[in-house]
């Protein structure tokens, strides 16, 4: 018997043994998904639907209409109304795709082209998410603002864009009144790799690493920061990569899955043959329904025109 001299020695996965068990691939392509979704990050689980429509108010005036009162002894304690947020509606899209290997991918032993199909399934999965995150934002108008200029010139100043957004979401309140603030706080900046690194090599930001902090500089160090500006950083290439989102997570909006993702068994398509029936093919299909809405609105801020 040889011996095994690496952690890749040893048996061989082959695509025919990937299908003898038509539940390994799917199995694999959920367990690489799960937590992968940006949106399930940004929003809430707002439970689960079974209609795939959902209604739901915008955010409600965090104060009573008046104010609380003094009452004389035995007088009726006043009651008092709350001001409610618009009423909204959104209807789920199921989002689906499958991925096929041949009879020749099976019996030729095309694993690459078999795993180049799983990552791509993966990454359209992935993608579709994110547009929708986007989408729910744009649904629901949320605010936004052009950069004093552009970060990639000498007068770009990120950090006075960002602080301006964050301020901006800080004073949200019902009916655009301060004093009835919601009291949003946000905690995350959503963007493109593209523009974290747009943002890094600003020039007023580089001005920051010097002395005893030169060493920490991310173009030099060659780790990327996790948080700017007190901001969790959560990176998207389906981002806009000339325009960046501040919010606070968890609370900016919700999704409800009607079916969460899931992912069929490979299956032989029309028919059983033993060979791919008549299209000597195998299939596999990867669907979901879920809804994303923004139910408050002013816990979201953009900044527009970062870069040309």
């Amino acid at each position: 018997m040889a011996n095994i001299t690496s952690a890749y020695d040893g048996a061989t996965l082959t695509v025919d043994s990937m299908l003898k068990d038509p539940t390994w691939i799917p199995q694999r392509v959920i367990n690489n998904l799960d937590g992968a979704f940006v949106e399930a990050a940004l929003f809430r689980n707002g439970g689960t639907n079974e209609s795939g429509v959902v209604a739901f108010r915008e955010a409600a005036d965090p104060f009573l209409d008046e104010d609380a009162e003094e009452v004389a002894e035995f007088a009726e304690i006043p009651v008092s109304t709350v001001g409610d947020g618009k009423i909204r509606s959104v209807i789920g899209q199921k989002t689906a795709k499958s991925i096929r290997v041949s009879y020749e991918m099976r019996h030729e032993n095309k694993v690459d082209r078999v795993n180049q199909q799983v990552e791509a399934l993966q990454r359209t999965m992935i993608r579709s998410g994110v547009n929708a995150a986007l989408a729910a934002f744009t649904a629901a108008n949320t605010p936004s603002a052009p950069a004093a200029a552009a970060w990639t010139g000498s007068s770009g100043d990120p950090v006075k864009d960002i602080f301006d957004a964050i301020e901006e979401i800080e004073s949200a309140g019902f009916g655009g009144d301060e004093l009835k603030n919601f009291g949003y706080s946000p905690n995350a900046i959503l963007a493109h790799p593209r523009a974290i690194t747009t943002l890094l090599r600003n020039d007023k930001i580089q001005s920051k690493y010097i002395g005893d902090l030169a060493s920490e500089n991310p173009l030099y160090k060659g780790v990327l920061p996790q948080t700017i500006c007190g901001l969790q950083v959560f990176r998207s290439r389906w981002m806009d990569p000339t325009k960046v989102i501040i919010l606070e997570t968890g609370v900016a909006g919700f999704y409800s899955d009607t079916y969460p993702l899931q992912m069929t068994p490979f299956y032989q398509e029309g028919g059983e043959s033993g060979a791919g029936g008549p299209t000597m093919s195998w299939r596999s299909d990867a669907f979901r329904k879920r809804i994303l809405a923004v139910d408050n609105p002013g816990a979201v801020f953009t900044i527009t025109g970062i870069s040309s």
